[in-house]
């Protein structure tokens, strides 16, 4: 998971969808949008030109097994023996 900080003390949680050419993707959690940010001078900026700083939590979710998570995301009625190999 990933923690977005405002200098306004706001911080978001999102989940890392893409990274690359200085910019990066996050999936808001309670957003419907994808916010995008941009590396400027070393410093990650809002789309809304706000300086923020991008930390990954450490160890505050809980982290499923492989076979676990797989299994999850295969719906019902699917070739479950297929499921350990998404990943």
């Amino acid at each position: 998971m990933l923690k977005i900080r405002y200098s306004d003390g706001k911080v978001l949680q999102g989940i890392l969808l893409a990274l690359g050419d200085q910019r990066i993707r996050v999936a808001v959690k309670g957003s419907d949008d994808v916010a995008e940010y941009r590396l400027v001078n070393q410093h990650w900026v809002s789309e809304d030109c706000e300086v923020v700083i991008m930390e990954f939590a450490d160890g505050e979710c809980p982290l499923m097994a492989a076979e676990e998570f797989a299994e999850g995301i295969v719906a019902s009625g699917f070739d479950r023996p297929v499921a350990p190999h998404i990943m």
